[in-house]
């Protein structure tokens, strides 16, 4: 329980946008505040959380880059607190490393990180034992390199201990590690129920502000898996690995040398394939005779991977730009001031014709730069034929009432027609379509789909490795960056329902596949287990249902693609929906009117309900059945569909979505801890007199 006469707010979660606003609570108090409680529930270790949790196995990395990746805030930013710049995750583990075994490199690479972000290092220590513990991996790393989730989990740790130690002298924070499962308005206070007792034997925690930053929240079974269970129960031999992240299923049920059927071509994917490969004892070898000289060498431990994916195909590697990677200009999708566009936005209409002619620009520009023979036009003359097909589908483009709205072929077939006859070869040409719909054809046998599988691998791996000089890899790039300038458009309902559920979502899956995919030294690893026949692709669209025996799929574009196995393993994660998810807090929430899942327009003006929680944008506060919630806050991934890019960590040089969120919540959360505690104190009084001073700006 707080102590009387000091305001208290409880943070639900304490994985990174925990301890992003405990950094900004810090940061927006001044030094004059009133005393303050930091109240923080989460039995997930503090900073890391469940998913960058440092005991995890070290195979396991990022598909960000260590450069990429920040916590702190930057001159330049928006956020209405005062901006504490820090070190990127790549020149914390270059300052871990030269603070422990020192060396002409570390000196030469530190020499040139922000004095800023080396005070804001060296003003907290790391834990003893760190840089040893990770010698290895800090030697290798560089700005473009893909870091262990173990070390951005200690990254986490170190921010999130360090937002704690740099809090102002009269606030301080309590850690519980414990789930909240509850909360109820008592007076003028939040009580929050615990699910077991602290060192104190109290269940519950007093706050005057609540913000639940939970990430992931739990989802109740589909219908479908409900059913799957119901008939495993009378199958006790087989086994199904369901739904999660890699790090918290368990795969050791998964019987070496046995088939098993895995559901998903992502990241989930890698991650499995990693900790049933590597995990297991088997290990890469450079061979220049095998396929894209890498060889893997087995331990006999390892299961047979039969994939499969709604597309059918793995996810595309991430280029080998040997830096940070490039910024497309999207000239034609930021050439619109979107923000003075009625709302709702048909993106189907208005959106994804732009976001395709800006990818076949930088394709073309980049096979002119490169292989300037490739391409009979000058840049401008294929820029002037591609806003010519643009403009006639932006004047003949039909909106529907049906999701999908005007044909989403459409606009990559009608531009595609439009630059073909200045590149004479089909091959150098952008197939944005064979992207869309990349197995969208019959296949003759297994051994035909592997194959097609196993080279279109292969040669993304070499368009990955020309960086900058891929013209293919520009153009996928150019749609995956388009997704962040879409998800500021498309915030607070900004897109109609049909489209979120058409041309937006292709997008976000689109983008995820060609431009969020694995490192480029995994699809190789991926190519190695193909040859070694540990891994095998059973087609597109292959439904999975149980047997007598066991599992069976089928692809129904491959002949002769059944395969039957004793395992099957979902490789991917559930999104959450409020109206299905089994956390207690938000579901207690709901049932008492204090929270309601966010609504977007139809195109006839009916609302639809999305899977997010409803907020203010301001403050963060839940919009109620009839207003605003006097005290509770939410930020983060359970607010994605209204605001959109909360799962992106935060990117410097962005002015990053979660760091803008957490400022603002945190102000929102300080203003109505202070004011609610020092109207309790005196009942009638004024609390703004208080409160003038205790912000900072």
């Amino acid at each position: 329980m707080p102590s009387a006469n000091r305001a208290a707010i409880a943070i639900v979660g304490a994985g990174p946008r925990g301890a992003s606003l405990i950094e900004r609570i810090g940061a927006n108090l001044s030094d004059d505040a009133p005393p303050l409680d930091v109240h923080v529930i989460d039995p997930a270790p503090s900073g890391a959380g469940r998913i960058w949790r440092t005991d995890q196995d070290r195979e396991l990395c990022m598909n960000t880059l260590s450069h990429a990746v920040t916590l702190f805030t930057e001159p330049g930013s928006t956020v209405a607190g005062p901006v504490i710049p820090g070190p990127t995750l790549y020149e914390w583990s270059v300052l871990v490393l030269h603070g422990a075994f020192p060396s002409p490199r570390t000196a030469e690479i530190a020499a040139g990180i922000p004095p800023a972000h080396i005070a804001a290092f060296e003003a907290f220590t790391t834990r003893d034992g760190l840089a040893a513990d990770y010698r290895d991996e800090l030697e290798r790393t560089l700005p473009e390199s893909h870091p262990s989730r173990a070390l951005y989990g200690e990254y986490l740790t170190w921010c999130y201990e360090r937002a704690v130690a740099s809090l102002p002298p009269r606030a301080r924070v309590t850690r519980h590690r414990t789930a909240a499962v509850g909360i109820d308005r008592r007076g003028s206070r939040e009580r929050v129920e615990l699910a077991d007792a602290g060192s104190d034997g109290e269940r519950w925690v007093e706050a005057d502000a609540v913000i639940l930053a939970t990430g992931w929240m739990p989802r109740s079974e589909t219908s479908s898996e409900r059913a799957l269970a119901h008939e495993l129960e009378r199958r006790p031999g087989l086994v199904w690995v369901r739904p999660a992240s890699p790090v918290e299923q368990d795969l050791s049920r998964i019987q070496p040398g046995s088939p098993a059927i895995v559901r998903g071509l992502g990241m989930g994917f890698f991650d499995t394939m990693a900790l049933l490969t590597i995990g297991r004892g088997g290990r890469f070898v450079e061979d220049p005779d095998a396929s894209h000289g890498l060889r893997y060498e087995p331990s006999g431990r390892e299961p047979v991977l039969h994939a499969t994916s709604r597309r059918g195909v793995p996810f595309r590697a991430k280029s080998l730009y040997h830096s940070l990677p490039p910024s497309p200009e999207q000239r034609l999708l930021l050439g619109v001031d979107w923000a003075s566009e009625p709302r709702p936005i048909d993106f189907d209409r208005s959106l994804w014709p732009r976001i395709v002619a800006d990818a076949f620009i930088d394709h073309a520009e980049t096979l002119h730069r490169v292989r300037p023979e490739a391409i009979t036009a000058s840049p401008q003359q294929a820029r002037r034929a591609v806003i010519e097909a643009l403009d006639e589908l932006l004047r003949t483009a039909i909106p529907s009432p049906a999701p999908g709205g005007d044909d989403l072929d459409r606009a990559p077939a009608r531009i595609a027609q439009a630059v073909a006859p200045f590149i004479p070869d089909p091959a150098d040409r952008f197939d944005l379509l064979g992207e869309m719909h990349p197995a969208d054809r019959d296949f003759a046998s297994p051994q035909a789909f592997d194959a097609f599988v196993r080279e279109r691998t292969a040669s993304d791996l070499r368009e990955a490795e020309l960086g900058r000089d891929s013209a293919v890899k520009a153009g996928l790039w150019s749609i995956s960056a388009a997704r962040a300038a879409a998800a500021k458009i498309g915030t607070l309902g900004g897109f109609d329902a049909e489209s979120r559920g058409s041309g937006y979502a292709l997008l976000t899956s689109l983008g995820g596949m060609v431009g969020s995919g694995p490192p480029a030294f995994r699809n190789r690893q991926l190519l190695a287990l193909a040859d070694a026949g540990l891994v095998q692709f059973i087609g597109p669209h292959a439904p999975v249902h149980l047997g007598e025996h066991a599992f069976v799929a089928e692809s129904p574009r491959v002949a002769g693609s059944r395969i039957t196995a004793p395992a099957l393993l979902d490789a991917w994660m559930h999104f959450h929906r409020l109206g299905e998810t089994t956390d207690p807090l938000a579901r207690a929430l709901l049932d008492t009117g204090r929270a309601r899942p966010f609504e977007v327009a139809a195109r006839d003006g009916a609302p639809l309900t999305t899977g997010s929680f409803d907020i203010d944008f301001a403050t963060g506060r839940l919009v109620t059945r009839d207003g605003l919630d006097p005290a509770v806050h939410v930020a983060g991934i359970p607010v994605d569909e209204q605001l959109h890019g909360t799962i992106i960590s935060p990117m410097p040089g962005t002015d990053p979505p979660m760091l803008r969120e957490t400022d603002r919540v945190a102000r929102s959360a300080i203003e109505t801890a202070l004011a609610n505690a020092r109207s309790a104190c005196a009942p009638g009084t004024d609390p703004q007199p208080e409160l003038e001073g205790a912000l900072n700006v």
